[in-house]
């Protein structure tokens, strides 16, 4: 079996039957099919709010012989049965032809129809950051002009094939800023090995909770880790600023497709949007036929990043260079203390994903 047969056989598994689907709306409400396809899609969401315990009960009978009795009772399901129930439950309260829905929380009176296109969404969540921002931490805020502001959110869709996909919507600049940020690690770990080890008060109980304290072991170089870490952040936020600059500027309209599939990730998709230009042509109701317009080669990608890619790495020995000839690790800045206590079992929980994803 070839990569794309085995591919295409993993997202089988999350094909949904449409006759169930329409069966379920009817059960909410006999007269769903006699609205518009607008009064529709506004009914969807509220279903979520409304219906929710009954969609519940309805699936986990149909799609696995169980009886649903409360949100505990996810914790009985495996990971492929929830991703099959998460596709359903995206078909039931997704909007558009692609039954799109956006993963993160959003209040009783959110309607995602109120929004035309992806860029009227995301002007809107910019908006809202920015002030924010400015009233809990006055001057904190970089980023004054509105520039493609997707940044990293969270959806579920349906494919034209009727296949279900978890979905990161991104824009280019982020998304090579992620990107910069895995090099980035890479290269400090190889210019300074270092590792995470137990602090003297690790896992030690704290107000109910366990107190986390994990330290850097750096083998005597952690000042000079610590500087190196910090003048490569300041460099990538200064970058992305940058690059939203310049992508905003560019008249190419471009989207940028990553599809892949594993154990941890499901059936993933990431959809890069290169500036608010091309968020403008794309419609929730109609988004992977509107990305699809403007889709080119992730190869572009590549090239943008190998450009950042070495811009950054002269950076990082450049500046390792400047802290090991000339940094003074004596002089210690100014921090704000602060403890994090956590459930006894969030550490645990922390400790077997570590174990899981050691290469």
């Amino acid at each position: 079996m070839t990569n794309n047969q085995e591919y295409d056989a993993q997202l089988s598994d999350y094909r949904l039957e449409k006759s169930l689907v329409k069966r379920l709306l009817i059960a909410i409400d006999p007269l769903f099919f006699s609205n518009t396809e607008s009064e529709q899609n506004v009914l969807r969401q509220k279903f979520y709010w409304s219906h929710e315990k009954q969609v519940n009960r309805f699936l986990y009978k149909e799609l696995f012989d169980l009886n649903y009795q409360s949100s505990d009772n996810e914790e009985e399901l495996s990971d492929g049965q929830i991703r099959l129930f998460n596709a359903y439950t995206t078909a039931v309260y997704g909007v558009g032809e692609n039954s799109f829905r956006l993963n993160e929380f959003q209040p009783k009176d959110f309607d995602l129809t109120n929004y035309p296109t992806l860029y009227d969404y995301d002007l809107s969540v910019f908006e809202y950051q920015r002030q924010t921002f400015e009233k809990e931490s006055p001057g904190s805020w970089k980023q004054n002009d509105y520039r493609l502001y997707l940044n990293h959110d969270w959806a579920r869709i349906l494919d034209s094939n009727g296949d279900f996909y978890y979905v990161t919507l991104m824009s280019l600049s982020r998304y090579l800023y992620d990107e910069l940020e895995n090099i980035e690690s890479e290269l400090i770990d190889q210019l300074i090995p270092h590792q995470l080890v137990d602090g003297p008060n690790h896992g030690k109980n704290s107000e109910g909770g366990m107190i986390w304290d994990m330290i850097t072991d750096a083998c005597g170089l952690e000042a000079q880790l610590e500087e190196l870490e910090s003048r490569s952040r300041k460099y990538r936020s200064k970058r992305v600023l940058m690059l939203d600059d310049e992508f905003h500027r560019s008249k190419e309209k471009a989207v940028y497709s990553i599809k892949y599939f594993d154990e941890r990730h499901s059936p993933h998709w990431n959809i890069v949007v290169n500036n608010a230009a091309t968020a403008k042509n794309i419609r929730f109701q109609h988004i992977v036929k509107d990305c699809q317009k403007y889709s080119q080669p992730v190869e572009q990608i590549e090239v943008l990043k190998s450009r950042e890619s070495e811009k950054l790495t002269q950076f990082i020995r450049e500046q390792y260079q400047d802290i090991m000839e000339n940094f003074n690790p004596k002089v210690v800045k100014m921090k704000k203390k602060m403890q994090v206590v956590m459930s006894p079992g969030a550490l645990d929980d922390i400790a077997r994903l570590n174990n899981d994803y050691e290469p």
